[in-house]
This record gives C-alpha cells, sequence and structure tokens, in this order.
C-alpha cells in the first residue's frame, strides 16, 4: 500500500504561456484500473478542473458540473484551460475543458464566489447511522493497481439497501488531507458502486455542489439512488461531516455494464 503524501488533484500553470492553462502531471494515486492498464479516475479529473478554476479566479467553488468525454488511459498529463464566461463581480460563470495529447476528455461548467454578507441554513440533516468506529472495513482493492486511487483512501459501510437503492458509506482520506473542494469532489465520484447493477459501468456526467469544507476526518456519503432507465442508472448523494454538518452535495447518470445477449 502507497500513500501519496501530496495531494495529487493539485495543477500547475501550463508553460505555453496560455491565460487560463494548467496541467496536472498524472501520478499513480489519481489513477484506477488494473495493473497495466491505469486511467484517470474522473473524480480527480474533475477536482483537477476545479483547482485550475479556483486558482484562475481567486474564488473557491459554488458547483461545477462535467462531462466525461472520452478514456484518459496511460495519459502522463492533464491539460486544463478555463475561462470566465458570464456572471458578476462576486459570483462568476465559468468553463473548463480538459485535454489529453490535444483530444477533448472532460467538459466542465461551473460558477465560483460568494455573496456575502449572507444567512446560514442548512435543511438536511445526516441519516441516524453507525459511525465509522462501528463499521466494517469495505475491500475496494479489484478498483486498481497498487499505488494508485485504492490506497489513498479508507472506507466503511454504514448501510446499503438494493432494493430501496440507498448506500451510505464513510470514507477518509489515508494521508490525512481537509476535506476541501478538491478531495469532497473525489469522494462523490464514487457514486457507481453504491449499486450492485452499477458495478463496472461508466459515468457519463457529475455535478459536484460544495457547501463548506471540513478538517480531515471522516465523510459520510449518503446515496439515494432515483432509477434505471434505458441502459443508465440516476442518483444523488449527500456528504456529511463526522459531526454532522452538510458538505456537499452530488449527483450522476452512469451507464450501465452492457448485458449479453443470448
Amino acid at each position: 500500500m502507497s500513500i501519496a503524501n501530496y495531494p495529487f488533484w493539485r495543477v500547475v500553470p501550463s508553460d505555453n504561456g496560455r491565460e487560463g492553462a494548467y496541467t496536472l502531471p498524472v501520478m499513480p494515486p489519481a489513477t484506477v484500473g488494473p495493473e497495466g492498464a491505469p486511467h484517470i479516475m474522473g473524480g480527480v479529473a474533475l477536482a483537477a478542473a476545479v483547482d485550475a478554476m479556483e486558482l484562475a479566479s481567486g474564488q473557491p467553488i459554488l458547483w461545477a458540473h462535467v462531462q466525461f468525454l472520452s478514456p484518459t488511459q496511460h495519459a502522463e498529463e492533464l491539460t486544463i484551460h478555463c475561462e470566465q464566461c458570464g456572471g458578476g463581480q462576486s459570483v462568476g460563470q465559468w468553463m473548463a475543458e480538459a485535454n489529453v495529447n490535444g483530444r477533448p476528455t472532460h467538459r466542465v461548467s461551473a460558477a465560483l464566489g460568494a455573496r456575502e454578507p449572507s444567512e446560514k441554513l442548512t435543511f438536511v440533516q445526516m441519516p441516524d447511522l453507525p459511525g465509522p468506529d462501528d463499521c466494517e472495513p469495505t475491500d475496494e482493492t479489484r478498483w486498481s493497481a497498487d499505488g494508485s486511487l485504492i490506497d489513498q483512501f479508507e472506507m466503511r459501510l454504514a448501510k446499503q439497501d438494493s432494493d430501496i437503492g440507498f448506500n451510505a458509506v464513510w470514507v477518509r482520506n489515508a494521508a490525512g488531507f481537509a476535506n476541501d473542494s478538491g478531495w469532497l469532489a473525489i469522494i462523490s465520484d464514487f457514486f457507481l458502486g453504491a449499486h450492485p447493477k452499477s458495478a463496472n459501468g461508466f459515468s457519463l456526467d457529475a455535478t459536484f455542489r460544495l457547501i463548506q469544507s471540513a478538517p480531515p476526518g471522516w465523510v459520510l456519503s449518503v446515496t439515494q439512488m432515483g432509477a434505471i432507465s434505458r441502459g443508465v442508472i440516476h442518483g444523488q448523494t449527500q456528504h456529511f461531516s463526522e459531526n454532522g454538518q452538510l458538505l456537499a452535495l452530488s449527483s450522476q447518470t452512469g451507464v450501465l455494464p452492457r448485458i449479453t445477449r443470448s
């Protein structure tokens, strides 16, 4: 098991001199897939795009929606270009595109900023479920090769009811990183593992909405699947800190594995 001691979703300014251009050097912790066939985990690509837009704007993310356009197998770097396309001084509308060797792989729409001062109210409450110390670890070793994303987190199942499409799982970063926009965006992409029928599927899109960041520690991700229709599964997730604070909301559409024809 190899744990990265750096936030592996952080980008650096590209050396091409283009305004709003950033690069994610793709290291093993950012990847999933079997030995010899790694690809960038979708949540990591989203986190990198969020990092790029936050750097370019100097403002925090409010929400981001990503479309997964094409595969990223064996990518050595992800190039991201972002720019503001609307909005005002307090809240800006942004867009970003990620590429591998000039080929578009991700398209992102987002809004960044804040309208302050503002009232803070939370309407969603964390469900009454066992804490992480009372839950058994899950076995996710099927996901990836040694040193990849699987080594970067701990996961413990709090509750699963496949008949009603419900899943609640505790997740913690193994290196002790804060639960910031990047790490929460990565957690939000664990969606397809929340139902047996979606295992080994792939994501079409994901939407991530940041409420607030939190110090290092466990996050409870509570997923409610909405429906399976036309070969895809739709659902949404609420992410809570261990003390019950709502940290983020997310939703996703996933394509189910192909059914073998008889």
